[in-house]
């Protein structure tokens, strides 16, 4: 039973609309069944498993909640691959970065967790975050969730006494765990800072290990329409597939039924979930023009003036970061492709029908 399983998990996850999401299905069933081959209750992991496939099959029918949930765990948006792309943003993965002082002397473990440029950035930017407001960066270090009393010199701590240092560095923690799970990571982080001059100046850029892969220029090509393709305006169902995206049998393309502009529609979606991460040293360069990974730069009438923060980290000043849009499609959502010219059979038959509407509101009576 659980041999036919795997290879019934296998055979949907290779009716997937792209290669990647096809490998990292199967990559993850391949690791699911290995790990639980021994367990000595194998109903309870392949009752998981039947969910799984039960879940493929409504994918691969055309649901769409399924297939943006599948989307967010095969691009980081959710589960443990988030986690994996978090953690070169954290202090724990800068070299030397500085600790904050302890809050209570003598206890190593009672210091403010550390906020290194992007993960500053990713905090105090709603572009990046699932939910919750934008803080500044005096916000982000010194929580609004701090007491007043926090201050020995305040008011409320003559009247009522001085704020617990335990309970300072508990809401420290609390703040600090909360606004990093809500955080949408990146997967890449650009910078003009080549690797020479990183390793001479010591200068740390967080990478994800994806940058070789290039996968918003994926996602960009995934999500835009392809630029070969001018299809007239009752083109067959193949005219409208992209080359890029035709596998070896052309059914397996669309999931139930769906064409390729409601797949575009997707990816445009999972693109406005993953933020756009520019590191640079002010002291060498000036601040990165948003360029896309496109290669396209973002105009004056598209940007979204409010939703670029740059912010230098007050405790390593010597970098700063900034959060963008990864892409002009999810400014405008309804951003097409080139349009075809329009025939002059179809002018003649638009032309036609104004006149006989004015022929008509003439004859009729007023």
């Amino acid at each position: 039973m659980a041999l036919t399983l795997y290879r019934s998990i296998l055979r949907e996850a290779g009716y997937l609309p792209h290669p990647y999401l096809q490998s990292f299905v199967k990559a993850r069933t391949k690791d699911y069944f290995r790990a639980h081959r021994h367990a000595q209750e194998p109903s309870k992991y392949l009752k998981k498993a039947q969910l799984d496939l039960r879940k493929l099959q409504r994918i691969n029918s055309g649901a769409q909640k399924p297939f943006m949930r599948l989307l967010w765990y095969a691009f980081g948006r959710t589960g443990r691959f988030r986690r994996e792309l978090m953690e070169p943003h954290f202090a724990e993965s800068y070299p030397d970065f500085p600790k904050r002082e302890p809050i209570i002397p003598g206890v190593e473990g009672s210091r403010s967790p550390s906020y290194p440029p992007t993960l500053l950035a990713l905090v105090s930017n709603p572009i990046s975050k699932t939910t919750g407001k934008a803080y500044s960066a005096a916000e982000v270090l010194n929580p609004k969730t701090m007491p007043a009393r926090a201050d020995p010199t305040s008011e409320e701590a003559r009247l009522i006494g001085p704020l617990s240092l335990r309970r300072m560095k508990n809401i420290h923690r609390r703040f600090f765990v909360e606004q990093t799970g809500r955080i949408l990571p990146p997967l890449e982080v650009h910078t003009p800072i080549s690797i020479n001059d990183q390793l001479k100046n010591g200068t740390y850029v967080p990478r994800t290990r994806l940058e070789a892969l290039k996968p918003m220029e994926m996602l960009q090509t995934l999500a835009s329409p392809n630029p070969m393709y001018s299809p007239p305006s009752r083109s067959t169902e193949e005219d409208r597939i992209p080359i890029s995206l035709t596998p070896r049998r052309s059914s397996k393309l669309r999931l139930g039924g769906r064409s390729s502009r409601w797949l575009r529609r997707r990816y445009r979606e999972l693109l406005a979930s993953i933020p756009a991460v520019n590191v640079w040293n002010p002291s060498e360069s000036s601040e990165p023009e948003n360029v896309h990974p496109s290669g396209e730069t973002k105009g004056s009438k598209r940007t979204n003036k409010s939703a670029i923060v740059s912010i230098p980290n007050p405790e390593q000043p010597t970098t700063k970061a900034r959060v963008t849009w990864s892409s002009d499609m999810v400014l405008s959502p309804d951003k097409a492709g080139s349009l075809r010219t329009m025939t002059s059979k179809e002018l003649k038959w638009i032309r036609d029908a104004e006149e006989s509407t004015q022929n008509i509101a003439k004859k009729s009576p007023k």
